[in-house]
C-alpha cells in the first residue's frame, strides 16, 4: 500500500465522508427522539393491518420494543440508502476520475506497481465505510442511553451493525469493481447507480411477494434479516459472512481487471 497515496485519497474524500456521516447521524437523533411507546402501539395496530406495505419499506421487525423501533426506522431505508450513494461517488472518485482525468498516468510512471495502486485505492473505500459506521452507531447507542438508558439492546445492535456493513461492503466491491473497469466519470457513474438501485427495486419487488417473490434470490438483501438477528437465529446471524465472502470476491476481481486493464493514454 502507497501511504502518501492513501493519506491524499483521503484528504480529498472527507468533505464527502462527513457530510455523509452527519446526515446519518442527524438522522439518528431524529429517529431517537421521535420514540414514544405509546405512539408504537397504534403504529404496531397499523402494521398488523398492513403488513404488505411495512415489508415494502424494509420495516419488518414488528415489536412494540425499542430497540424494534429504531432498527426499523434506521436500517430500514435511509441508513440503507445514504452509504450506498457514498460508496457509488468515492469509488468513481478513487479510479475512474483518476483514469479519466489522466492522474492515473502519473501515478503509474511512479515506482509503484498497479496492485499497489488499486489496493491502496480499495482501503480507502474500505476504511471510510468502516469508520462511518462505527461512528454513526457510537453516536446512535450515546443517544439511546442517554434519552432512553437500558432500552437498548446494544448487542443485538451491533450485531445488527455489522451485518448491515458486510451489505455495504459487498456493494462497495462492486461499484469498485465497475470503477475500476470504467476509463469515465459519467460511465461509472452511470452502471454504479442502475446496479444499486436496480438491487434495490429488485428487493421491494421480492417484498411484494406472489409471483414475484423469487426475485430475492437474486439481490443480496435477502442475506440480510434484521428480525432473525435480533431473534438471535443462528441462520440469520451467519448469512452476512456470505456478504463478506462476496465482497471479497468484487474486490478481489477489480484488483485484477485493474492490473490488466489497457488504459486510455
Amino acid at each position: 500500500m502507497n501511504f502518501p497515496l492513501f493519506r491524499y485519497s483521503v484528504k480529498r474524500s472527507c468533505l464527502l465522508w462527513l457530510v455523509c456521516t452527519a446526515l446519518m447521524c442527524l438522522y439518528a437523533f431524529s429517529v431517537v427522539r421521535m420514540y414514544d411507546p405509546d405512539a408504537g402501539k397504534a403504529m404496531m395496530h397499523f402494521v398488523q393491518s398492513q403488513p404488505h406495505a411495512m415489508e415494502l419499506l424494509g420495516m419488518t421487525q414488528f415489536d412494540n420494543t425499542f430497540t424494534a423501533f429504531i432498527v426499523n426506522y434506521l436500517y430500514g431505508m435511509l441508513l440503507l440508502a445514504l452509504p450506498m450513494l457514498f460508496t457509488i461517488l468515492l469509488s468513481v472518485q478513487l479510479i475512474a476520475h483518476y483514469v479519466s482525468n489522466g492522474t492515473m498516468s502519473y501515478l503509474l510512471a511512479s515506482p509503484n506497481s498497479r496492485k499497489c495502486i488499486v489496493s491502496t485505492q480499495r482501503n480507502v473505500l474500505i476504511a471510510s465505510l468502516l469508520t462511518m459506521f462505527a461512528v454513526v452507531c457510537l453516536a446512535t447507542i450515546v443517544l439511546c442511553e442517554y434519552y432512553y438508558p437500558g432500552q437498548l439492546a446494544v448487542k443485538h445492535f451491533l450485531l445488527l451493525t455489522a451485518c448491515v456493513l458486510a451489505l455495504q461492503l459487498t456493494f462497495a466491491g462492486l461499484c469498485f469493481l465497475v470503477s475500476c473497469r470504467c476509463n469515465s466519470v459519467g460511465k461509472a457513474l452511470l452502471l454504479n447507480a442502475a446496479l444499486c438501485i436496480l438491487f434495490y427495486m429488485l428487493r421491494l419487488a421480492a417484498n411484494i411477494g406472489g409471483s414475484l417473490s423469487y426475485l430475492r434470490y437474486i439481490t443480496p438483501y435477502t442475506l440480510l434479516n434484521p428480525t432473525g438477528i435480533l431473534q438471535t437465529n443462528m441462520q440469520a446471524c451467519l448469512q452476512p459472512l456470505a456478504l463478506l465472502v462476496l465482497a471479497v470476491v468484487l474486490f478481489a476481481l477489480a484488483s485484477r481487471s485493474f492490473s490488466k486493464k489497457t488504459m486510455p493514454f
